[in-house]
């Protein structure tokens, strides 16, 4: 082992006797007091196993591997599997192995159920661990609250993010002041975003957001002069007209115009425009 030591350029003995220590480090520790303190864990969606005929989702703490049964995992969708009589139903669970899927590489919370140490492999619920986190962030947030959300999914109309294990709502009008044509071009899951927490329906599950209303209006102070002509560039173009955009110095503010009598407008013109 000496011999090959001096055979390894850059050769630091410190960096060496961490980076075994972390190779032969013993994740069982990790795993057990998670379980025995009820600990919420986050991790990301590795892959999806079938066990019997459930799919698990697969996250690892270390070495150690961790399933996740769909009937665990708390889907909130409808026409999802939401418990083990589910199984039965063909379409569910059919509707639930895509959301999970499209959950791989998502960082998700979970807590330990239980372990099986001799196969190197622990029982998890996503459920258990969002519900943990949705009552404390329920309890301790009110309205008007600035909070950090995490994007989990984009849609062009309507952002779905989390707020502490709560699901919530950011609509378009809310992301941020004027006009966004697609969401999908603006953000991205995995994003974090600073919003301000409006409130929650408790029979829907759903909080609602705004980003917007973190940021300051452009419509304020614009300075902009009559008879002027400024840059603007076309955000959008409807059936009876376009939304145009300009910038001032305070941020951008929107408009909305008729079409030109001589020229069509698309979201790639941008033009000089009279105020």
């Amino acid at each position: 082992m000496d011999l090959l030591k001096r055979m390894i350029e850059g050769y630091d003995e410190q960096k060496a006797l961490e980076t075994i220590a972390l190779t032969e480090k013993d994740y069982w520790q990790d795993v057990i007091r998670a379980e025995q303190n009820r600990l919420v864990l986050q991790e990301d969606v590795a892959g999806i196993e079938t066990h019997g005929e459930t799919p698990c989702a697969v996250v690892y703490i270390g070495s150690v591997k961790g399933l996740i049964p769909v009937y665990e995992f708390g889907i909130d969708q409808n026409n999802c599997v939401k418990s083990k009589d589910d199984l039965k139903d063909g379409e569910k669970l059919k509707h639930s192995y895509q959301f999970l899927r499209n959950m791989t590489g998502q960082k998700i919370a979970f807590m330990v159920k239980g372990h099986v140490k001799k196969d190197n492999v622990f029982m998890a619920s996503r459920k258990e661990g969002i519900e943990w986190m949705r009552k404390r962030t329920e309890g301790d947030l009110a309205v008007g609250d600035k909070i950090l959300a995490v994007v989990r999914k984009v849609l062009p109309t309507r952002i779905i993010a989390d707020i502490g294990g709560m699901t919530a709502f950011l609509s378009a009008p809310d992301y941020q002041h004027g006009w966004s044509d697609d969401l999908t071009e603006l953000a991205q899951t995995g994003d974090h975003i600073m919003v301000k927490y409006l409130g929650y329906d408790k029979e829907k599950g759903v909080a609602t957001i705004s980003r917007k209303a973190l940021i300051p209006d452009p419509w304020e102070k614009m300075d902009l002069l009559e008879q002027a002509e400024y840059i603007s560039e076309i955000m959008g173009v409807r059936e009876n007209g376009c939304y145009f955009r300009v910038k001032t110095k305070n941020g951008y503010v929107d408009g909305f115009l008729r079409h030109p009598r001589h020229e069509v407008l698309n979201a790639e013109n941008s033009r000089p425009l009279s105020k």
